[in-house]
């Protein structure tokens, strides 16, 4: 189950939220990805395809390589699917599950790239060598167990976003790259993202490059749903 907790690690307290793209409402947003991730000296390479349904918000991602694989994340549940073996697992969490190579999207589309919506205020701020950087302050309920979020904003463009531990070391860093105009918003189609233990030291690092976009493209694939005739392994997370 390695390649699945990489596909779970907390880089960025971002919600999905209904956002629009375009003059016509958002509805779906279907991508194709490439993902090198690179942990314990070992670098893995995931290729598929991810879909958002904006109005379920539901996320479905195919994946292809290195295994055929199906992943759908609906509000604090996460199934996984392999069609080959005839095998699932669903993880039902405390709170609502993110996908950070998914979020990276989904929050270009949103104001304050839904941190308000989490509760979060907007602390001090400062522009250093053209780039606006603003620091969110966590809920004042949940200060012991999240950190400040630091964006990086230049020319409309979200650059860079980092996570801090509550005690104010970093845990995560994200930069985005290759930003595409789709409607309205800028779509990073590169995403450099690491995590890093207590001492500084990256834990985790990945590489997503997106492709091919298609906006409001009804998918068959995210009405998918396990078949019945599966056992699915249940555990909490």
């Amino acid at each position: 189950m390695g390649i699945q907790k990489s596909f779970i690690l907390l880089l960025v307290y971002i919600s999905v939220l209904t956002p629009s793209i375009s003059a016509d409402p958002l509805t779906t947003l279907s991508l194709e990805f490439t993902r090198d991730i690179t942990e314990n000296g070992k670098t893995e390479h995931i290729a598929g395809t991810l879909h958002y349904d904006v109005k379920a918000a539901r996320v479905v991602v195919e994946v292809t390589e290195p295994i055929q694989q199906i992943m759908i994340v609906k509000d604090r549940v996460l199934e996984i699917y392999y069609p080959v073996e005839k095998q699932g697992f669903r993880f039902i969490a405390e709170g609502r599950i993110p996908l950070p190579f998914i979020e990276s999207i989904i929050q270009s589309t949103q104001a304050e790239y839904g941190l308000t919506a989490l509760g979060y205020t907007l602390g001090k701020h400062a522009i250093i060598d053209k780039i606006l950087y603003t620091h969110w302050n966590p809920p004042e309920e949940a200060k012991e167990d999240l950190g400040t979020v630091i964006l990086g904003m230049f020319d409309e463009k979200l650059m860079t976003v980092e996570v801090k531990h509550p005690e104010g070391h970093i845990i995560a860093r994200s930069h985005y790259q290759n930003h595409r105009k789709i409607g309205n918003n800028y779509i990073p189609m590169k995403v450099i993202s690491s995590t890093y233990g207590t001492k500084s030291e990256i834990l985790h690092e990945e590489h997503v490059v997106y492709s091919n976009p298609q906006i409001n493209t009804k998918h068959p694939i995210l009405d998918f749903k396990i078949p019945l005739s599966v056992s699915v392994k249940e555990e909490k997370w």
